[in-house]
């Protein structure tokens, strides 16, 4: 998922709402963190921040050395449950109606901060917790890309592409192929009835349009949208 209030933030104002929600962080409880990449030689955190920061730091390092892509500077904001977690989104301007609807997902990629619900996200394995994180930082790509607007892709397209690119680094990490990883998402499918129509991709182009279609549609969206990214890829090349 990609967060953006207004869908379409300058660059300085999507740093300011970055700038904003990390001090509101600071200024909470200790169970609201804010974890970032180990600077070189620094050692990593221990117990469960440091689970987080080596995952975001070999992600980083997979998407540079394996994807050929940049590294995102980014901030993981783990809050401590859905409560808090819908909390942040409305600090940081969503509609209190979006807000709660959008908590429903495990995390939030934005310009300059991934925000996770720590409530599920804590209990993840390694290989979930790395697929989503993946998937979350290659949303900060998307945004780094179009120069920290949104841009005007689609959201069905940024999902399906995040899935594929989350795949391809979770298995050149060593937690799986690409084809299980590929199997685990598209295999949703196979629970769906028989002649299930698709959703439309025409009322997946937005964010918000994105959060309800959850529960608007029984298609499993994202194996859609990994389907859909994948034949694109596959037809044009990931450029």
């Amino acid at each position: 998922v990609v967060w953006c209030p207004t869908m379409r933030v300058r660059s300085a104002a999507g740093a300011l709402l970055a700038a904003t929600v990390m001090a509101s962080c600071a200024s909470r409880p200790a169970q609201i963190e804010v974890i970032r990449v180990p600077a070189p030689g620094i050692p990593v955190a221990e117990g469960r921040a440091g689970a987080y920061q080596t995952s975001l730091a070999q992600i980083i390092d997979a998407f540079e050395q394996a994807a050929g892509l940049p590294r995102p500077n980014v901030a993981l904001i783990v809050f401590p449950n859905r409560r808090s977690f819908e909390q942040g989104l409305r600090e940081l301007g969503y509609p209190p109606a979006l807000a709660r609807s959008a908590s429903a997902f495990n995390a939030i990629g934005g310009a300059r901060a991934v925000l996770v619900n720590g409530g599920t996200v804590n209990g993840f394995d390694r290989t979930r917790r790395i697929r989503l994180l993946a998937h979350e930082l290659v949303h900060t790509l998307q945004y780094q890309f179009s120069g920290g607007t949104r841009g005007a892709s689609e959201q069905w397209l940024r999902e399906g592409v995040a899935e594929v690119i989350a795949c391809r680094i979770t298995a050149r990490l060593g937690l799986g192929s690409f084809e299980s990883l590929r199997e685990d998402l598209v295999g949703l499918l196979a629970g769906a009835r028989i002649a299930l129509p698709p959703a439309p991709f025409d009322m997946l182009t937005t964010f918000p349009q994105w959060v309800d279609a959850q529960d608007r549609y029984e298609a499993p969206l994202y194996a859609q949208a990994f389907i859909a990214a994948e034949l694109l890829i596959e037809l044009r090349g990931l450029a």
